[in-house]
């Protein structure tokens, strides 16, 4: 009886651990919360990435930003922009859990460039855009998408839009008014 206590105690202080290492994004654990409900979405090997499936029927919108539409970074020429959901009216900020998809448009999905942001919270990225993470995809052609590379920016093997070591923190932090997000369908006064 005593083992199986000690054996439960001992899990229960692993998870703890985990939890505080996973809240924070690699923060100090004075920086986060064992006890948050942050969002952060699982990344098989291989194969699509789960929280990004039907991502074309969420709801969408031409990318409609003069700084931010064909400059090259997200792809060349049109593109298009997905969020799993709405924040309610009136926020401030959007939902832990949000999910933004921008992507080139290319007749054939599995030539698009596509890049998301992924709200996680929980003290993540405070650095950067607070609670963001940055993610680069892979369109499979079926409405789903591939992780390439996530994070709180891309890996220094990578590149962001053709640019090596690219910086979403340094563009997304000049509209930390509208919680880090540019595109002009997701003004938060428009919800």
């Amino acid at each position: 009886m005593f083992v199986r206590t000690v054996t439960a105690a001992s899990l229960a202080l692993v998870g703890a651990v985990t939890a505080i290492g996973a809240c924070n994004g690699g923060a100090s654990a004075a920086d986060g919360d064992a006890a948050c409900d942050e969002f952060n979405p699982p990344t098989p090997p291989d194969g699509p990435t789960p929280a990004f499936n039907n991502f074309c029927n969420w709801s969408s919108a031409d990318a409609m930003n003069p700084e931010d539409a064909a400059d090259g970074i997200h792809g060349l020429g049109a593109l298009k922009v997905y969020w799993n959901q709405s924040p309610p009216a009136g926020s401030k900020s959007f939902p832990i859990g949000t999910i933004i998809v921008k992507e080139s448009e290319q007749q054939d999905p599995t030539n698009r460039v596509a890049f998301a942001m992924v709200k996680r919270g929980c003290g993540f990225n405070v650095d950067g855009a607070n609670g963001w993470e940055w993610w680069s995809l892979s369109d499979n052609g079926d409405c789903t998408m591939k992780m390439l590379w996530r994070g709180v920016q891309a890996p220094v093997t990578e590149s962001y839009g053709g640019t090596p070591v690219g910086n979403c923190n340094g563009c997304h932090e000049q509209v930390v008014d509208n919680d880090y997000v540019w595109d002009t369908a997701l003004q938060l006064s428009n919800f």
